[in-house]
Formats: structure tokens, C-alpha cells, sequence
């Protein structure tokens, strides 16, 4: 009896400090993680500079996420994506227009998103022709509501086949071809059947 209590007694043991220990350990990654993220930044940021596109897109995109720096830092986030963008990156022309999009840059500048949106959408990147969709949809800022270009951009998304998208798609194009004509919904289809990248 005493020999089970004794192993009962160190099962116990061994369990309350497994769980301090594994608490240490997530500690441990984390510190680990911010300094690779430190040294990850500082190796694109040298490419980055020497004018590649990935690499300063992967700048951008870690100092969006707060990845390597203490502090999100959107605007320059937003300079190097430019600086990606101007190379024809879509990711970068997405990722620009998406700062605009939700808000993080001040002022927001509506025409930029929409510019660098539409130029992603033409390389056939299917999150800006997602959000181009909602944008014609409701509406945004200047740009009117047009539900015909909305659903052409959602037709356009749902071509690209990407799971992450399609989700979204299955409610996004029932939801706005419920609000249209017979005839809007033809005109849709028939934009975005005649569309092609880099139109």
C-alpha cells in the first residue's frame, strides 16, 4: 500500500511541474521566435534594399504583423509594399490596398486602394477581386455601388479555385445576385466571361 501511495505521491509531483515546466518551455519558444523574427527581418530588409520585390514584400508583411519589431508600423509596412508594388508584386498591391481597405493607414487614400486592387485583380489574385466585389457591392467612400461590377469580381474570384476565398464566395454572390435584376446578373456574367488578366 505504501509503495502505491509513494508512486501516486510522485505522479502528482511529476504532474503539477510538468505543466510549469511546459509554461517555461512556451516562454522559451516565444523569446526564441522573436528573436528569429529579429534576424529573419534583418536579412529581407538587406535584400529588400537592394530592390527585390519578395523581399521587400516580406518586409512590409512583417512589419504589418508586428513580427521582428516591437510595434506594428503600417506606414512602413505601406512604403515597402509600394516599393513591391511598383515591381508588378500583386501580393504587394493586394497587401497595400487591403491597409487602405480596413483602415490602418491615415488618411486612408481610396484611390490608391482602388488602384492597387484593380492591378492585383488583373494578375488574378482572387483576394483583391474578392474585395473589389464588396467594394462595388456596398460601396466605399467615393466609388458607388454597382452590384453588376460586384458580381462580376465575385465570378472572377470563384475562377481562381482558392479554398480560402470560396468559402467567402458562397455567401457573397447569392447574397448580391438576390438584390438584382435577371438582366444585371446577364450583364455580369457576360463582363466577366469576356474578362482576361492584365486586361
Amino acid at each position: 500500500m505504501w509503495r502505491h501511495l509513494r508512486i501516486a505521491c510522485l505522479l502528482g509531483f511529476v504532474f503539477a511541474f510538468d505543466g510549469h515546466f511546459a509554461r517555461a518551455g512556451d516562454h522559451g519558444l516565444a523569446a526564441h521566435a522573436r528573436v528569429a523574427d529579429a534576424a529573419a527581418l534583418a536579412a529581407w530588409l538587406r535584400l529588400a534594399e537592394e530592390g527585390d520585390a519578395d523581399a521587400q514584400l516580406r518586409v512590409g508583411q512583417m512589419l504589418r504583423d508586428r513580427r521582428g519589431v516591437r510595434w506594428r508600423d503600417f506606414e512602413r509596412a505601406a512604403a515597402w509594399f509600394r516599393r513591391a508594388a511598383s515591381q508588378s508584386s500583386a501580393e504587394a498591391q493586394y497587401a497595400l490596398g487591403r491597409l487602405h481597405y480596413e483602415g490602418f493607414l491615415v488618411p486612408r487614400d481610396a484611390a490608391e486602394m482602388h488602384l492597387m486592387l484593380e492591378a492585383a485583380a488583373r494578375q488574378g489574385h482572387a483576394g483583391a477581386q474578392l474585395t473589389l466585389g464588396v467594394i462595388h457591392e456596398y460601396g466605399f467612400d467615393a466609388i458607388g455601388a454597382d452590384l453588376t461590377e460586384a458580381l462580376k469580381w465575385y465570378e472572377l474570384a470563384a475562377r481562381q479555385g482558392v479554398a480560402a476565398v470560396d468559402g467567402k464566395l458562397q455567401r457573397l454572390r447569392p447574397r448580391v445576385r438576390a438584390k438584382m435584376t435577371d438582366a444585371q446578373i446577364a450583364a455580369a456574367l457576360e463582363l466577366a466571361a469576356a474578362w482576361s488578366p492584365r486586361e
